[in-house]
């Protein structure tokens, strides 16, 4: 079967601490923002969602991130 990946940045949007992901989308552990799976955000300080980033299938289990481009929220890429 395929499946669709989605790739968000795992940076808070607040001060930029690493986020952690949870059953309900990630968390932010240094001033408690909340985030959903889709990066938008349920609770501040964080100011905006998390960006998405530009993902390619390059065959098989090969694929390519790129952090400097971001996409529209909900792009995703069907392997």
């Amino acid at each position: 079967g395929k499946a669709n990946w989605l790739i968000t940045m795992g940076v808070c949007t607040h001060l930029g601490c690493i986020v952690k992901p949870t059953d309900t989308g990630f968390d932010c552990p240094c001033h408690g923002s909340k985030f959903a799976k889709d990066g938008s955000v349920i609770k501040g300080p964080a100011p905006k969602a998390l960006p998405w980033l530009e993902m390619k299938h390059l065959g098989g289990d090969n694929f390519i991130v790129d952090e400097g481009k971001h996409v529209p929220t909900g792009s995703t890429v069907t392997v």
